[in-house]
């Protein structure tokens, strides 16, 4: 069992430095990454408890919570020049910009690489307290082929094994499994911070009726929704292939994907995938998927690697029954939950059929 804190805020306030001021940093920082969104959650946390907060990232696309400033370091937003963005970032006009801006931090918390570097420099040049906050569950890259497979050999390689991970002053994850992998690679004590949905963030729901007009939904259809990039990490074909076989012989039905096509070949074959009964929204804003979250009989994923999987949440939230994988660190944490053994789909289409047959 690993050592717990139930916030950021708790954790932080155990950290025995005088901390006043804190630096986030992730690589994106958007409406549609999960990781962004608890680099969101954090920066609103501490700020209402009275901390000096930074957001740094390579890319935003989106605002900063009131009182957090944000910083962007890249110049990129598209393959590969993002990914070859971050392995410059150390080296860069940028990248020195930011160790010297860490002079001025008390803590930075580094979620994912190129930052993890940066914030290992920061400790060494300046003797801010470096944590870095883990996201990856497992490797990944038996999902991708070529280029894209060597990338992500070397990106999980840099957020695990990497000497700039191992000599953080605290590594943190989201779960006990990510807490596990992650000390199976480092050698090193993993603190466990699980994540949780701001109340901020669901202020505005659209209504029932709205939902269904813009999303071309009977009032009597049962709804599916999942939640995620449409990218082979969260495998998406999968689990259209399995909603299509468990509601062949069912009336009014239909599967919900939001999320934002990520990769043209694998949104491609989506899209060839897809047939009527699957509805393709790509990115909603915060208040459209309140609304799907709301309207929604069942959320379903067929990911099998999440550091968290903070849709998960989301959807309990709203009392939606979720059907996933037992490897998702969240889906223990959700009440109402129809959960098969790891990679076992025809376990997950039983239990899919099971949510629908009761919504």
């Amino acid at each position: 069992m690993h050592e717990q804190y139930p916030s950021v805020v708790e954790f932080v306030a155990d950290v025995p430095a005088d901390v006043r001021s804190i630096a986030i940093c992730g690589t994106s920082y958007s409406d549609t990454g999960g990781v962004a969104r608890v680099i969101e959650q954090q920066a609103l946390e501490l700020t209402r408890q009275g901390y000096d907060v930074e957001i740094h990232t390579l890319t935003a696309t989106t605002e900063p919570p009131d009182g957090v400033t944000l910083y962007e370091h890249g110049r990129f937003e598209t393959t590969p020049y993002k990914e070859i963005d971050k392995l410059l970032a150390p080296f860069t006009p940028s990248g020195w910009r930011f160790l010297s801006r860490m002079r001025e931090m008390d803590l930075v918390v580094a979620h994912r690489f190129p930052f993890s570097v940066l914030g290992s420099l920061a400790s060494l040049v300046h003797g801010t307290v470096y944590t870095f906050w883990s996201h990856p569950s497992q490797a990944s890259e038996d999902l991708f082929d070529g280029v894209a497979k060597l990338w992500a050999t070397l990106q999980h390689h840099l957020e695990t094994r990497n000497v700039a991970v191992r000599r953080a002053d605290y590594l943190c994850a989201v779960s006990e499994d990510s807490g596990a992998y992650l000390e199976s690679k480092t050698g090193r004590d993993v603190i466990v911070v699980p994540n949780s949905v701001p109340d901020s963030r669901f202020t505005s729901v659209a209504s029932r009726a709205e939902i269904e007009r813009r999303f071309d939904l009977d009032a009597s259809e049962t709804v599916v929704l999942h939640v995620g990039r449409l990218s082979p990490r969260k495998n998406v074909h999968e689990l259209i292939d399995a909603f299509r076989t468990v509601t062949s012989d069912v009336d009014d039905c239909t599967l919900v994907l939001v999320g934002k096509a990520t990769m043209d070949d694998y949104s491609r074959t989506i899209r060839e995938r897809a047939g009527d009964s699957v509805r393709l929204t790509g990115f909603v804003d915060d208040e459209t998927l309140a609304g799907l979250y709301e309207r929604s009989d069942v959320y379903a994923t067929c990911s099998l690697s999440e550091g968290w999987g903070l849709p998960l949440s989301e959807a309990d939230r709203f009392g939606t029954p979720v059907v996933a994988y037992d490897s998702i660190p969240a889906a223990t944490a959700v009440e109402d939950a129809f959960l098969a053994a790891d990679g076992d789909r025809a376990a997950f289409e039983e239990r899919l059929a099971a949510a629908i047959g009761r919504s």
